[in-house]
């Protein structure tokens, strides 16, 4: 567990570095020193991250599995063919993989975050940077780097990386989404009213889906069936806590909203593209409302958007300007999110992170 700890207290330092506006090129060399850091670290690790024998055995027998039988989505199967069809080593899918998140979700936080290592931070006590990634976070990782062509208004290269995305995890789909979501103008009241709304729209459509699941037939009803049987939602919620999932998530999701609503016109007054990375993070909460309480599955198609919080907190410093309110500030971002990576690492898939092993 040191590791972690270690990694987070260097990452605080430099973020508080970063956040006194010292010369952005100085800053930006220590955080692509950081994004190469994680990149090693992403492919000399063993047995170590969720899913990793999955992936592992998959890796493995791929050369057996006829490619219309691959139960995984095509951009994944084809790397993983590639790689497995003149190598039985790992690692060096590993590399390959993490070259694809990493170059994506390096530029895709230079481009859009104003203090990228204090995004960084953030990322590491939620998702250890991805540096222990399962297929969706290269996908998310695409999907980020995907804004700079909304912000550019060009459709075509968005809507090719978000089809590029779904090739790692078919849950991109619901991305496209985001070429709408960002350009809308919503009132700060309307947003919270739809908020309130979507926790509302979870308990009907729970009921709708209850009462179609006895009339469809076939493999739907079968899906929706186990989505929302008690055995299915026990069993899941014995790995993950549902309820904790709940409770964090609510409290989260709100802590970020109520700041980003408070100080919402003095941000985009300075930085009005703060307006768009604030829709996606608020329609992923939509998202996550509106199914947690059908089932716990279902609240991964938030997360692409869930993501957009690590841009989020970076515009909140970028607006104070008072030294000492700064650093005051910092010090509860950094325990905030300190408890956050403790929820990680002491969390029901502890074993998955802790201890941190490398392949040598």
């Amino acid at each position: 567990m040191n590791i972690y700890i270690i990694i987070f207290t260097i990452l605080s330092l430099f973020s508080l570095i970063e956040s006194t506006n010292l010369d952005r090129r100085i800053t930006l060399s220590f955080y692509f020193i950081f994004c190469f850091g994680f990149y090693i670290l992403s492919f000399v690790r063993w047995e170590i991250g969720t899913d990793w024998k999955n992936y592992y055995d998959y890796f493995q027998s791929v050369g057996s599995i006829p490619f219309e039988d691959d139960v995984f989505e095509w951009g994944y199967s084809i790397l993983t063919r590639a790689i497995a069809g003149f190598t039985d080593n790992y690692n060096v899918f590993l590399f390959a993989a993490g070259l694809i998140l990493f170059s994506f979700q390096s530029m895709a936080l230079k481009k859009m975050s104003p203090y990228p290592i204090m995004s960084l931070l953030f990322l590491w006590s939620i998702q250890f940077a991805n540096v222990l990634f399962v297929r969706q976070w290269i996908a998310i990782a695409i999907l980020m780097f995907s804004v700079i062509y909304i912000e550019k208004r060009q459709f075509i290269p968005f809507i090719l990386l978000v089809v590029l995305a779904a090739g790692f995890h078919r849950t991109s789909w619901i991305f496209v989404l985001a070429w709408w979501v960002y350009q809308m103008n919503f009132s700060r009241k309307r947003m919270v009213l739809l908020l309130l709304a979507s926790i509302g729209f979870s308990v009907v459509i729970t009921k709708v889906l209850e009462f179609l699941s006895g009339g469809i037939g076939g493999v739907v009803q079968a899906k929706i069936d186990t989505y929302l049987s008690d055995e299915f939602n026990d069993d899941t919620n014995s790995e993950i806590g549902l309820l904790s999932v709940i409770i964090r998530g609510f409290a989260n999701k709100f802590l970020i909203l109520f700041t980003s609503f408070y100080l919402y016109d003095r941000i985009i007054e300075k930085y009005p593209q703060f307006r768009g990375y604030l829709n996606l993070y608020w329609f992923g909460a939509i998202i996550y409302f509106s199914t947690i309480s059908i089932s716990v599955v279902f609240v991964r198609i938030s997360y692409a958007f869930d993501v957009f919080q690590i841009i989020l907190v970076a515009y909140f410093f970028k607006l104070i300007e008072s030294p000492l309110l700064r650093f005051t500030a910092f010090l509860v971002l950094v325990c905030y999110l300190f408890l956050r990576m403790r929820q990680q690492l002491n969390g029901p898939y502890a074993d998955e992170f802790v201890p941190f092993k490398l392949f040598f």
